[in-house]
């Protein structure tokens, strides 16, 4: 979900000037330590909770731009914040003073601190408020729960803390179960382990040693004075949720807190949204959880049904990669200075010259999930939007020669055998669950033992071909490549926009062999602009094979 796109900060810590536009979902601030990054979360803290850092309020004496901090001059500190308010976040009954208050679901409201005034601003829009509006703008702002996660935080501490939230969704998923004595605290401990089954898998997987979790609740009615725990099985024994590693508690926290917030949004409407802001939160990960970590916060704020936003600092390429935009931030002297990082491979490029991130191997990105390599950029957009019609069980990645080269050689079968010839070592450090699928045209099936041989039975790798038997019928071997399992309807709309292709007297459709670029580059459009379920109904077949080949169907 992506509530907040535009934030400026002003005056604050190591910040004197900067916005940041186009936010995403998920937001990674990436730089070098002591650069500012953690004051761009500070500064959001303090937008919606008064507080820089937990208990800690703004002060702007201590809290004003540090380089001027001791010039004599009026000090002000000003945060400004543009809402976008997504159509599932709503108005509860008694707040229809609140929401006439704004123009549309997108405004922008600005928070700003005095020396020596009690109470900060608030202005709607660049315009000052009556105090009357300034508290509406406070109960808008109570809508929305923002968390402040600091890096030095320890885990487990956060959970206690929530336990009494925990223990509000236990209780009402309990809803009308049977409360007899006998029965009570059975249900509670069913109740439980239904609540906590996507936890329950993540951490499985992370760390094999734990074989079950379970919340420890309470088995009688003495016990229901007590905070609620977590429970971790290991070759028959159990233990406590506090004595686990750093990095199992890392994501307990995280899922117990998007537990949490999901439920709140289900409590009478009190919360309509959250928003994350945590500082690192790869710190003490070894590789294959940091990534679980990075994959399982985007994939939560991705969910079409999320309330959530995160933002981020990090110093993990993995964090970069999952991360719907990247921040760089540097100092010049004494200000932190910041950017938007557009493109991943030069961004991650970038970050490993500069000593933020390790440098990863284009074949290596988002290793959690499978990898589709096909020919061309055009067969690249059509799987891409194939695969938002068709529902996977887990995120597949499609990529091609010339974006993994960053430039140069654009495609072809001969070029893609080169390529996985010269990468063979980085393809089978690729974890199983987690292969290459090499895709390759109907035109070159007699290529695909080439590819085959390379790799021995168990390696990350697989090669599929499009089938010769799913054409379209009404184009003829003129089309080449994917464009030849294009609909009807796609072809009609090529040649609306005046593509030449050409008809006989039975509807068969040719092009001529000088013209073909033109008449991809025109139905490539029609791909970006978006296709209906229908124009895959000569490739669905062998989209299918391609999801179940990678464990997503």
């Amino acid at each position: 979900m992506k509530l907040i796109s535009e934030v400026e900060i002003k005056g604050f810590r190591s910040i004197r000037n900067c916005k940041l536009t186009d936010l995403g979902d998920f937001t990674v601030f990436a730089g070098l330590n002591n650069s500012g990054k953690s004051n761009f979360l500070r500064a959001l803290n303090a937008f919606f909770n008064d507080q820089t850092d937990p208990e800690t309020w703004l002060d702007v004496d201590n809290d004003y731009f540090r380089p001027d901090l001791r010039k004599k001059r009026r000090k002000q500190i000003s945060i400004s914040v543009k809402f976008s308010l997504p159509e599932h976040f709503k108005f509860r009954k008694g707040l229809e003073p609140v929401q006439r208050l704004f123009v549309g679901n997108e405004f922008t409201i600005t928070k700003t601190w005095r020396r020596k005034d009690f109470l900060p601003t608030y202005y709607l829009e660049g315009e000052a408020l009556p105090l009357e509006d300034q508290q509406k703008i406070g109960q808008f702002l109570q809508l929305i729960n923002f968390r402040y996660i600091p890096n030095r935080v320890h885990p487990i501490e956060v959970i206690r803390k929530e336990h009494q939230a925990l223990r509000d969704v236990l209780v009402r998923r309990l809803g009308r179960r049977e409360r007899e004595h006998e029965t009570t605290f059975s249900a509670i401990k069913e109740t439980s382990k239904n609540m906590i089954k996507g936890l329950v898998k993540h951490l499985t997987e992370a760390s094999p040693d734990v074989k079950n979790v379970r919340l420890a609740t309470p088995t009688s009615w003495a016990d229901m004075v007590f905070a609620f725990g977590y429970r971790l099985g290991e070759e028959g024994l159990e233990m406590d949720d506090s004595v686990q590693g750093s990095g199992v508690q890392s994501l307990l926290m995280l899922e117990t807190l998007y537990l949490i917030d999901r439920d709140y949004f289900q409590k009478f409407g009190w919360r309509q949204a959250s928003v994350w802001a945590v500082e690192e939160p790869e710190s003490s990960l070894h590789t294959s959880l940091e990534a679980l970590v990075a994959s399982y916060l985007s994939s939560i704020v991705s969910d079409p049904s999320s309330r959530l936003q995160v933002l981020s600092t990090t110093h993990s390429d993995l964090m970069y990669q999952y991360a719907s935009k990247t921040v760089y931030v540097k100092k010049n002297d004494l200000e932190t200075v910041c950017e938007p990082i557009e493109n991943l491979r030069d961004g991650l490029d970038r970050l490993s010259r500069e000593g933020i991130s390790r440098w990863t191997h284009p074949i290596l990105y988002f290793p959690l999930d499978p990898l589709i390599l096909v020919e061309g950029k055009y067969d690249d957009d059509f799987l891409e939007e194939a695969f938002i019609h068709l529902r996977q069980k887990r995120k597949i990645r499609v990529t091609y020669l010339e974006r993994l080269n960053g430039g140069g050689k654009t495609g072809g079968v001969d070029d893609l055998f080169g390529y996985i010839k010269n990468n063979l070592k980085v393809i089978k450090s690729r974890q199983k669950e987690s292969p290459v699928i090499v895709i390759l045209d109907w035109d070159s099936a007699k290529k695909a033992n080439q590819f085959q041989k390379l790799f021995v039975e168990g390696d990350p790798f697989k090669v599929l071909i499009w089938p010769d038997l799913a054409f379209n019928p009404k184009l003829n071997k003129s089309f080449h490549g994917i464009e030849r399992y294009f609909s009807d309807r796609m072809i009609q709309q090529a040649e609306d926009k005046g593509a030449p292709i050409f008809r006989n007297r039975a509807g068969l459709c040719s092009v001529d062999k000088d013209e073909y670029g033109q008449v991809k580059s025109i139905l490539n459009q029609i791909v970006n602009d978006g296709l209906k379920e229908e124009d895959f109904i000569h490739a669905k077949g062998f989209i299918e094979e391609m999801l179940r080949a990678a464990g997503a169907y």
